[in-house]
């Protein structure tokens, strides 16, 4: 998503729902957490009554439906992988991050600009293995781009890890958009899943124009991509 779009219409229209539905507090605003909505806790509590519910899932669906951003998801099976003897002693983290920056690069290049990647801050522990991992795929590249290639299209050496309580719209509709997609995606993997009614309605939207594709419309390979 392009920084200008985050502030000038996600951010606002975001705020427009946290401020009509879930009437919080600008002082202490509502973070847009799956977990949080899906359980009814705190401020989500009001989703308890079903008219409120109604009207937060149509909303929360025409954000995601509306919104200028192209997704990208990887994943990969850990069992699988923990099996793999080559790779039994590495942290998927470092594959993840690999296919990530890989297909965020040429989308970049496609698109003839330039990005950051911003997660979410998890822990001083669990952020360091991130870091490190982009780090060694800043330095090595991957089979398909080249390290020159990377620092090219992502200039930063650091992630811009941010803070949940930090209130940054990216992220909470990303989160918003994760679970569904990592459903789907394990749909396709074979797994034998689900999608719920919210589920389904935000993978139609991410098959229909969110998820980044070749020219041809190819999705699998370029906005999923999964191992095995």
């Amino acid at each position: 998503m392009r920084i200008e779009y985050a502030r000038d219409h996600l951010t606002p229209n975001m705020n427009w729902i946290k401020a009509k539905i879930l009437d919080h507090d600008p002082d202490d605003p509502a973070i847009l957490h799956r977990t949080d909505i899906m359980g009814k806790k705190g401020i989500f509590g009001c989703l308890a009554d079903d008219a409120t519910c109604a009207s937060f899932d149509k909303a929360t669906q025409r954000l995601i439906e509306k919104s200028e951003y192209t997704a990208i998801t990887a994943l990969i099976d850990k069992h699988w992988m923990l099996k793999q003897h080559h790779w039994s002693k590495t942290h998927p983290y470092h594959y993840l991050m690999e296919i990530l920056v890989e297909k965020y690069v040429q989308f970049l290049e496609r698109e003839k600009t330039i990005g950051d990647i911003m997660p979410e801050a998890r822990g001083k522990t669990m952020d360091g293995r991130l870091q490190r991992a982009y780090d060694q795929v800043r330095e090595s590249g991957t089979p398909y781009v080249s390290a020159e290639r990377i620092g090219s299209g992502i200039r930063a050496e650091k992630l811009k890890f941010r803070l949940k309580k930090e209130n940054v719209a990216g992220l909470q509709l990303a989160d918003l958009i994760a679970h569904p997609s990592h459903i789907y995606t394990r749909s396709i993997m074979a797994h034998e899943v689900q999608l719920g009614p919210f589920a389904k309605q935000v993978t139609d939207v991410l098959l229909e124009k969110k998820y980044d594709r070749n020219r041809w419309g190819k999705i699998v390979g370029y906005g999923v991509k999964h191992l095995p």
